[in-house]
């Protein structure tokens, strides 16, 4: 739902807007569910939503219902592949925009009551800045330490309870989550997505077995096993995305339950294991 809802690029801005308390002039481009992989010897990863504005800078932000205990390097990692994404071969690095991950937590990441916790680059001996124009930020909505204005203040308390709606940016955002509930399409896409998500992706967990036996270990069974999970859950999400956005919901249906169809469509969108 929150990929679905803002790919709308008039409640992306706002979302950037409200979450960093800046202005921004205009977004380009907005990806939702965008695999960012580097190659068959990469993890590649799965971003919620991806977004450019008009002057080249990137926010990657991502939506974390669960606690996760290796959130700061898991946005470390979101940050190296966004980062490295950004330029082309014989770009200088002065092109490069500005890249901020932005991880939206329904609870406290750190434990320490902050609202917001912004993490840039900086000198550890005196403070200042680096510069390179990177920055992660956790947005807890349990907190309760920080002024970050009402409108922030408004978006968390409907995080918390989509019933409270303090802001006409968030009773945009309750219309079109509504909106979205209502339409039989959406519907269907979330029954046929739980139902292949329980069903692990069968091929990617057979890989993944069979790699953690070469190991020879049972750490490494279960790790590659765990591993292959993962990556097939990532390519399967990505092509999910660009599925409906294409308008062939029938044939993502069918795909669902075909495995070769499955594999074909990766393919013809780059993103099987052979075309990385």
């Amino acid at each position: 739902m929150f990929g679905t809802v803002f790919q709308d690029l008039g409640l992306c801005r706002g979302l950037v807007e409200v979450l960093l308390g800046i202005k921004v002039r205009d977004l380009r481009m907005v990806e939702r569910q965008e695999l960012v992989d580097f190659g068959p010897a990469s993890r590649a990863g799965v971003v919620d939503l991806l977004v450019w504005d008009v002057d080249g800078n990137v926010y990657d932000v991502e939506m974390q219902n669960g606690a996760d205990p290796d959130i700061a390097r898991r946005a470390r990692r979101y940050l190296s592949l966004v980062d490295a994404s950004l330029l082309d071969r014989g770009q200088r690095f002065g092109d490069a925009g500005n890249v901020v991950v932005v991880f939206i937590c329904a609870h406290d990441p750190f434990g320490r009551g902050w609202k917001r916790y912004n993490y840039p680059r900086q000198c550890e001996q005196d403070g200042e800045p680096l510069g390179d124009g990177t920055s992660i930020v956790f947005v807890n909505a349990e907190g309760t330490k920080g002024d970050f204005g009402d409108g922030f203040d408004a978006f968390m308390s409907y995080l918390r309870d989509d019933n409270v709606i303090g802001s006409d940016f968030v009773r945009s955002v309750d219309d079109a989550v509504c909106g979205f509930r209502d339409d039989p399409r959406w519907r269907r896409f979330r029954m046929l997505w739980s139902e292949k998500y329980r069903n692990e992706f069968a091929d990617a967990r057979d890989e993944g077995r069979a790699e953690g036996m070469a190991a020879g270990r049972a750490e490494g069974i279960a790790e590659g096993k765990a591993e292959g999970n993962e990556e097939g859950f990532s390519r399967a999400m990505a092509l999910t995305s660009r599925l409906m956005a294409d308008g062939r919901e029938r044939e993502l249906e069918e795909a669902m339950r075909d495995p070769e169809m499955m594999r074909r469509l990766l393919e013809e969108y780059g993103l099987s294991n052979d075309c990385v």
